[in-house]
């Protein structure tokens, strides 16, 4: 509002006597919070697989052996719950094959969804895969 009230009074400077301000003003910054990571995706990127291969599985045997992956190598022996959602499409997602050494478990999953072509999202107490 000041920026246009000083541009109102420079154009009507003659007509209205009104002075010109020469205060300028500084930027506002504004500091975006990010958003929290949830419990899942921070318990995932504590989880590292040594090793962790697929050879041409469907996306069903996929999520299986990453669940057992995760169970196996979390600290806590809880792992991480993975769910397809619209497992009637799943059918028609290509076969996977990964061969994938000393990565996190998000990783793994991010992998897994990008050779699926699909997406996958952190929810509250699982991995959504969602073959749209």
């Amino acid at each position: 509002m000041k920026n246009i009230f000083i541009l109102g009074c420079a154009l009507l400077l003659a007509a209205t006597g009104c002075k010109r301000e020469t205060q300028t003003t500084q930027p506002t910054v504004v500091a975006t919070a990010k958003a929290p990571e949830s419990a899942i995706v921070t318990k995932a990127k504590g989880i590292v697989l040594p090793e962790f291969k697929l050879d041409s599985v469907t996306l069903s045997v996929a999520l299986q052996r990453l669940a057992i992956a995760a169970k196996q190598n979390d600290p806590e022996r809880k792992g991480v719950n993975f769910m397809i959602k619209r497992s009637y499409v799943a059918a028609a997602i290509p076969k996977i094959t990964l061969d994938l050494k000393n990565v996190t478990l998000e990783e793994a999953t991010e992998r897994v969804a990008k050779a699926a072509g699909i997406r996958v999202s952190a929810q509250d107490s699982a991995y959504i895969f969602d073959p749209r």
